[in-house]
């Protein structure tokens, strides 16, 4: 007892070091490795005063604007505002030399600067070599790492071996989707045939790394696989039924007049079936687990039992996984949902809105796709040991004939 509580002690003293020295190691691949072309890194040393809608003498190397006139209320969120800086050059050409420079921003910018953080810095030059110099983003590379680190290598203490092939079951899964389905997409495939082929793909890379024990890969796989399909039928249904395009958001606007080829309406669908994979293999290895188990207790445990134990236990974990699957789909529109709370829109209009409607697709064919993972999984368990029971007998009367 000791023993194993000064081991998960020395566990998270290690891991956040081993996280916060690799997060240095990357900061310094970073700042070497940095497309310079586009931005550099930098590091603000002072942040002087704002000077709004009026550049003072010396604009990087350029004359002075004239001040501005009166603006409206309306024009106000497009003002500009020059703030005078001293930065270090982290990378690029003058990597460690110091600068006065002039950084233009929109006065409405939510990018704040503050001394001793660093930022990209982009420079654009004009005809009269003016420079106009602002900052695109903060620089968080070191932070990200280390807190991806932190999650990778706390799994792994955590949980060994089984954390080792659930972080590569997710690596491939994303090496699936991210390499092959996406860049297929931008190309022009048909989405939900090769979204298909990606579930089942993912369902089996996770089930042949999560499950231990090859005899029930065929239960997870087959049981994932029909509650993804049952969530996909209902995500037709629902699709066709509210005529819903796919083209609610400015985004999936903007990639439907990117790539004009591209079925909106089927993206729609890959993303009802690829949104609710992930939820419907958690419930089909849990399920899928714990028949196992209860085999391996006793193998001459009756089938209605195991289905009385498949469905009791499916039960349980569904409570559990529908508010992940909701609260997950609400946390991505939140910013959405309080917009809409607040305008204090009629309950009706809402339901009604494509937008809306979308989200609602998501969350109700994935939910009915967790609701039938559960007798399927059960079912294709109940039929596989019996069907490995007979092809035993089987086998025994052939070796005494």
């Amino acid at each position: 007892m000791t023993h194993n509580v000064r081991m998960y002690c020395l566990t998270f003293i290690l891991v956040p070091l081993f996280a916060i020295i690799t997060a240095f190691s990357a900061d310094k691949i970073v700042l070497n490795s940095w497309n310079t072309e586009e931005s550099v890194i930098v590091r603000i040393d002072r942040v002087g005063s704002i000077r709004s809608t009026e550049a003072p003498l010396g604009f990087n190397g350029g004359e002075q604007e004239s001040p501005s006139q009166e603006t409206s209320p309306e024009e106000a969120p497009w003002l500009t505002e020059y703030i005078d800086v001293t930065v270090t050059f982290l990378n690029g050409d003058d990597k460690g030399t110091s600068k006065d420079l002039l950084i233009t921003q929109l006065s409405t910018s939510s990018l704040e600067l503050h001394p001793k953080r660093r930022y990209l810095l982009v420079s654009d030059r004009f005809e009269d070599n003016t420079i106009q110099y602002s900052i695109s983003d903060r620089y968080r590379v070191p932070w990200v790492v280390a807190f991806l680190i932190l999650a990778c290598a706390g799994l792994i203490a955590s949980a060994g071996k089984a954390g080792v092939r659930a972080l590569a079951g997710l690596l491939l899964s994303l090496a699936v989707l991210l390499g092959w389905y996406i860049p297929a997409l931008a190309n022009g495939i048909p989405p939900v045939p090769f979204a298909i082929l990606a579930i089942g793909a993912v369902s089996s890379v996770t089930v042949l790394l999560v499950v231990r024990r090859p005899a029930f890969w065929i239960v997870a796989f087959l049981g994932a696989l029909g509650g993804a399909i049952a969530a996909s039928t209902v995500g037709w249904s629902m699709v066709t039924l509210w005529e819903l395009s796919g083209l609610a958001s400015d985004s999936a606007s903007l990639l439907a007049s990117t790539i004009p080829n591209l079925s909106m309406e089927g993206l729609l669908l890959s993303a009802v079936m690829i949104g609710s994979i992930g939820a419907v293999l958690d419930v089909a290895v849990s399920v899928t687990s714990t028949l196992a188990e209860m085999f391996s207790y006793d193998p001459k445990i009756p089938g209605p039992r195991l289905w009385q134990a498949g469905i009791g236990v499916g039960r349980e974990v569904l409570g559990s996984m529908i508010n992940t699957l909701i609260l997950a789909y609400l946390g991505s529109a939140l910013p959405l949902t309080i917009l809409i709370t607040s305008s204090g829109a009629d309950p009706l209009a809402l339901i009604n809105d494509p937008y809306i409607a979308q989200e609602l697709v998501r969350s109700v064919a994935g939910t009915i796709g967790l609701l039938l993972t559960i007798p399927i999984t059960t079912a294709v368990c109940v039929w596989w040991l019996d069907f490995r029971l007979r092809r035993s007998k089987e086998k025994k009367k052939e070796a005494t004939s």
